[in-house]
């Protein structure tokens, strides 16, 4: 019998993003009852820059809010990283 052997190799960043701690937006409302599910779903809209509807120059974009590296989709889900949504909070500032 022939016995193969695999070794695989995982980084510590793909150890680390099993270990996160993925949530649907009721589940992240839930977690943070500051928020309603409908403002976590405004700011999973304004995460990316988007176009701007009428600009005088052309072609403007709208900045993102900079939550878009906590948003995954897998299919129709929307799964947000909690530690990653925490640490976005704390960083914005309060202006």
């Amino acid at each position: 019998m022939i016995e193969e052997k695999f070794e695989v190799k995982i980084s510590k960043q793909d150890c680390e993003s099993f270990m996160k701690s993925w949530l649907t937006v009721y589940q992240l409302s839930q977690k943070f009852p500051a928020f309603s599910e409908n403002s976590i779903r405004a700011l999973i809209y304004a995460s990316k820059p988007r176009l701007r509807a009428k600009s005088r120059n052309g072609e403007e974009y709208v900045p993102g809010n900079g939550l878009a590296h906590a948003i995954r989709k897998v299919g129709r889900r929307v799964l947000i990283d909690e530690f990653a949504f925490a640490e976005w909070i704390n960083s914005q500032s309060a202006s």
